[in-house]
């Protein structure tokens, strides 16, 4: 891609300011020229409110609306690019590109901070006709020394999510700007090229542990941000101790990331929407100051920008980015996402980039590496290890099977268990992919039984055996629900359609002759997994996505959690809610599992807690269950309901004796990532776990103390 760089700073020897041409294919040229900043950055709230008027503008008003970005735009332009050496290296620069088949990227290196503060982004060409970034990329450079490579990914791209909401300023709804970014990052994620995972907490502390124990490509903060004129030096507002504000300087921020080994490369900096404090959150400022300490590129909004602006900038910039494009690329992707979410938008200038060094292309993204060629069939002869007669000490960890089909954290491991077994002796276990796939395993050797069951055209979030082994089902982020036959691997019948989002959760009924689906779409629906048809209407109720679903084991209740921090019960038969809403935790319903005697009904939550429930009454069964020091992502009783064990983002398997409350015996460690799913064999001699690794280790038996 060809370049035109300009450098901009202060004139010597006067209060007026220079403009230089340091590369360009038609070579260099400098000018003076003078601006009254106070003047414009005056205009920032004009801006600010056309920009959001802009969204629901219609084609009588745009003119009006429109007006003052345009002004300040044609000023800005003329400001750099009046003077005729200036104006005729960028009309040759732009010829040249054009002759090549090329966009020109247009860089800006903007050294007085008074002037970084103004919004470069809306530059307008009047001569052209039309805005310099709507058709070039435009980025804001940091020059540094020496060249600086990609870095070598194999996807997923990995970003952690941080939503900082302290006490004192303006609120922010949580679970709102994590359903937005994930909304817009709903295609990729369903794609397997971007995986997004939450801070549970917005303080340094957690940052700082998630930063060194796991592996991060890009950073996206939602937040507040300000620009200390003293200091000279952009701040971010995270969570202090006591819940209050915690400025933190855009140097320490960059400190703390490169805790991270390798320190991401990216950091995206997004204002909120529901902040009223947009003209002063000079993310721009903070920007700048992350690549100055050492951040590869920062994107960021220099405006607040509406909710459907947001997911549409998100949505194709990650997408641009997760496909190899350069960040510059990534963030003209992103204007033009935002043009299509209203015919005369203006938000498409909110977004602006500061790039450290010459390289846009932060990341050299691989796919996956292939999985090992399928093991041999079960009824094949295999190696196995002699079993100690005296048995395995309890929580010994028997077997590790390494190499699951790589995908996304959130998959979901089934192993034939007192709901639903896959025959009698716990031969086989399953794993719901994020390449799209299902795959059969022994874990009495760790071998895959046979080729990848393959269907689905989006990642599988869940899957879950028949009482009688002889279907598979599976959920998936295509929003369909598929029946297999596990014996050969194929797909029985059509795909089960109705949902109009992800499929998060498959469960069957005791007798095999129901089949619940729990989705992103709020509801629940029932199947006749022999015929594949609808049985009833969607059971509706919830009013967050809909993550675990569980009959009873008598098949006379439902049961499902979700992200409105409730679980709730259902009659199968007639569709209805039994009773009110059972609440008590404060953070996501990730896993539910009823006791084998459907006495107890256990949950897990992002609020590190297991809480246990009396079904008949839907009152809490005792104390909440504490020890986990992060969410809770999975939960199974054992088969003779004398153990309950629970998985987090903690890295542990416990154990808890649900009779008491109390742990039944140590912390199973070993896992090096955070563990998201369980099961227990039929014969509760098995206990086997998953990690975002795609580690699943198999666990000896265990008992209360």
């Amino acid at each position: 891609m060809s370049v035109f760089e300009l450098s901009v700073d202060r004139a010597a020897g006067s209060g007026s300011y220079g403009v230089q041409v340091v590369r360009s294919p038609a070579g260099e040229a400098a000018a003076d020229f003078d601006v009254d900043v106070e003047a414009l950055l005056a205009q920032r709230e004009p801006i600010q409110a056309a920009l959001l008027a802009s969204s629901a503008a219609t084609r009588g008003r745009l003119t009006s609306v429109e007006k003052p970005v345009r002004d300040l735009g044609t000023e800005l332009f003329a400001a750099l690019f009046s003077s005729p050496g200036v104006a005729g290296r960028y009309q040759a620069s732009l010829a040249m590109a054009r002759d090549r088949g090329e966009a020109l990227r247009v860089v800006l290196r903007v050294n007085p901070p008074e002037l970084a503060a103004l919004p470069w982004e809306a530059m307008f060409d009047a001569e052209a006709g039309g805005y310099l970034c709507r058709s070039e990329p435009l980025v804001r450079r940091v020059p540094v020394p020496g060249a600086l490579t990609p870095l070598s990914v194999t996807a997923p791209l990995r970003i952690l999510g941080i939503v900082s909401a302290p006490r004192g300023l303006a609120a922010l709804d949580v679970d709102r700007e994590r359903e937005q970014l994930e909304a817009a990052l709903r295609a990729p994620i369903g794609a397997g090229t971007v995986e997004l995972t939450w801070a549970p907490a917005a303080t340094w502390e957690a940052i700082q542990e998630l930063l060194l124990t796991e592996r991060w490509h890009v950073v996206h903060f939602i937040g507040h941000g300000d620009f200390d004129v003293d200091d000279a030096e952009g701040i971010l507002a995270l969570v202090g101790h006591d819940g209050r504000v915690n400025r933190v300087s855009a140097g320490s921020f960059a400190d703390l990331l490169r805790e991270a080994r390798p320190t991401p490369r990216l950091v995206v900096l997004n204002s909120c929407a529901s902040a009223t404090s947009g003209a002063h959150d000079l993310f721009s400022g903070t920007a700048a100051s992350l690549v100055r300490s050492g951040i590869r590129a920062v994107a960021a909004m220099q405006f607040a920008v509406t909710d459907r602006a947001a997911i549409a900038f998100s949505r194709a910039f990650y997408i641009a980015l997760a496909h190899g494009r350069g960040v510059d690329e990534a963030v003209h992707s992103g204007r033009v996402g935002i043009l299509g979410t209203a015919g005369h938008t203006l938000e498409w200038l909110t977004p602006v980039l500061y790039l450290r060094g010459d390289n846009a292309h932060l990341f050299s993204i691989t796919a996956p590496l292939s999985a090992p060629a399928p093991a041999p069939a079960l009824d094949e002869p295999v190696a196995r290890e002699e079993p100690d007669p005296a048995g395995p000490p309890p929580g010994h960890c028997l077997r590790t099977i390494q190499g699951a089909p790589a995908g996304w954290w959130k998959r979901n491991l089934v192993l034939g268990g007192a709901s639903v077994p896959f025959g009698p002796d716990g031969r086989v276990l399953a794993t719901a992919n994020g390449d799209k796939t299902l795959q059969l395993w022994d874990p009495a050797t760790g071998r895959r039984a046979g080729h990848p069951l393959t269907g689905h055209t989006g990642r599988v979030w869940s899957a879950a055996f028949s009482p009688d082994g002889r279907l598979l089902a599976s959920g998936s982020a295509d929003t369909t629900v598929r029946l297999w036959d596990p014996a050969t691997g194929q797909p029985i019948g059509q795909p089960l359609t109705g949902h109009t989002d992800w499929v998060r959760s498959v469960a069957f009924s005791p007798d095999g002759r129901l089949l619940a689906s729990g989705s992103d779409d709020k509801t629940i629906r029932l199947w006749d997994p022999d015929t594949g048809q609808l049985i009833g209407v969607p059971l509706t109720g919830h009013t967050g996505r809909v993550a675990p679903a569980a009959f009873s084991p008598d098949g006379r209740l439902l049961a499902s959690g979700g992200a409105d921090r409730t679980v709730r019960l259902w009659d199968p038969a007639t569709g209805q809610a039994i009773g009110l809403p059972l609440t008590g935790h404060t953070d996501w319903v990730r896993s539910i599992a009823f006791s084998p005697d459907g006495r107890l009904l256990a949950s897990g939550s992002d609020d590190k807690t297991i809480r246990l429930w009396d079904p008949d009454t839907g009152l809490p069964a005792g104390q909440p269950l504490t020890g986990h020091t992060d969410w809770v992502w999975s939960v199974a009783f054992s088969p003779d309901g004398r153990v309950l064990a629970s998985a987090g983002n903690d890295k542990t398997v416990r154990l808890w004796d649900p009779a008491t409350g109390l742990p039944a015996g140590p912390n199973l460690t070993g896992h090096v990532y955070p563990v998201r799913s369980l099961a227990f064999s039929p014969d509760g001699q098995l206990l086997a776990s998953l990690d975002v690794a795609h580690t699943i280790r198999i666990w000896a038996p265990v008992t209360p103390r």
